[in-house]
């Protein structure tokens, strides 16, 4: 069977290609599992930042909607003031000619 130092050889050899390609094949087997965990973490945060964005567009939206209302309440309260302006100012001319009389 192991008649010459090469017949050793040849078997170390084999034992070594042998550990080789299971060492590789763990390699590979890790390395794949490495990769579909990058993959499920990437999936999760493309879901979470497509939900922010969502949320984002749901909020402009109604900042939007809620900003056509502003002006018109604006000058309504414009001119609630100054009609309230114009009032003490016509109760204090009325007051003051009353003390004057």
């Amino acid at each position: 069977m192991l008649s010459t130092s090469l017949d050793l050889f040849w078997v170390a050899l084999a034992f070594a290609v042998l550990w080789i390609g299971i060492a590789t094949g763990f390699a590979i087997f890790y390395f794949a599992l490495l990769v579909r965990n990058i993959w499920r973490i990437s999936e999760s945060i493309k879901k979470k930042v497509e939900a922010v964005q969502k949320v984002m567009t749901a909020f402009k939206g109604r900042v939007e909607n809620t900003a056509s209302y502003v002006p018109p309440l604006i000058d309504a309260a414009t001119k609630i003031i100054e009609a309230m302006v114009e009032k003490k100012k016509a109760q204090a001319a009325s007051g003051k000619k009353s003390k004057k009389k």
